[in-house]
């Protein structure tokens, strides 16, 4: 459950990991937690966010059925769905290249209204082409339940945009986040997520965005990774 802070003058990542975790060593995770790639390079007025250590170092994590080992930490969301970074243009914007490589659609097992547009319905997501069988499986198992009628929109899946509390890459970026009725689960805010959604979803290997706290408590958001 993250906080922020903003860098001072004189401070480094290592500074900051003593102060709130007693473990300068720590600097490493903290940078990726925050999707800086060279930790030496941080700027005054810079805000980061400071999770718990638990957070920080990555509690166990369930495994999906599909045997994907859900990654901790920017370094390791990278080996597992690739380096976006190396995909990014001089003017900030996406190679199409990435999309076409690294995504693909993923059928489901019903149709979701589209959150902004409630004429229209959602049949497959566009996700990382390595979750492609997972979230069928999720919606799936939701319908089993008996909690279909709980998936009331879809909010989206990838989206190439800086996450909303922070300047960092979000997660929808590489395709492994998803946001679910958005409208009733604002970021800030405790939101009416269904405690069986949330427990399936984490079945599955993901993260729920209302674990988190303050400005960054994001209830709508699931994603397949933790420690960023």
């Amino acid at each position: 459950m993250p906080r922020t802070y903003v860098i001072q003058k004189k401070d480094t990542l290592q500074k900051i990991a003593k102060r709130f975790y007693n473990s300068p060593e720590l600097y490493k995770k903290l940078a990726e937690y925050n999707g800086i790639l060279n930790p030496d390079l941080i700027q005054v007025g810079q805000t980061i966010e400071i999770p718990s250590r638990r957070e920080l170092e990555g509690a166990p994590q369930p495994l999906g059925t599909s045997g994907l080992i859900p990654p901790q930490g920017m370094e390791q969301i990278m080996a597992t769905f690739g380096n976006i970074f190396d995909y990014i243009k001089d003017d900030g914007s996406l190679d199409p290249l990435w999309e076409a490589e690294q995504l693909s659609r993923a059928p489901l097992p019903f149709p979701i209204p589209l959150s902004w547009d409630h004429s229209k319905f959602v049949r497959n997501i566009y996700c990382h082409k390595k979750l492609i069988t997972v979230f069928p499986e999720i919606f799936a198992e939701i319908e089993k339940e008996g909690l279909k009628e709980q998936i009331r929109t879809f909010g989206g899946c990838f989206n190439y945009r800086s996450k909303r509390a922070s300047g960092k890459l979000s997660t929808h970026c590489w395709g492994i986040a998803i946001d679910i009725n958005p409208e009733t689960n604002p970021m800030g805010k405790a939101g009416d997520m269904h405690p069986e959604i949330v427990e399936i979803f984490r079945g599955f290997g993901f993260k729920w965005g209302g674990d988190w706290s303050g400005k960054s408590k994001d209830p709508m958001h699931f994603q397949f990774c933790s420690g960023y």
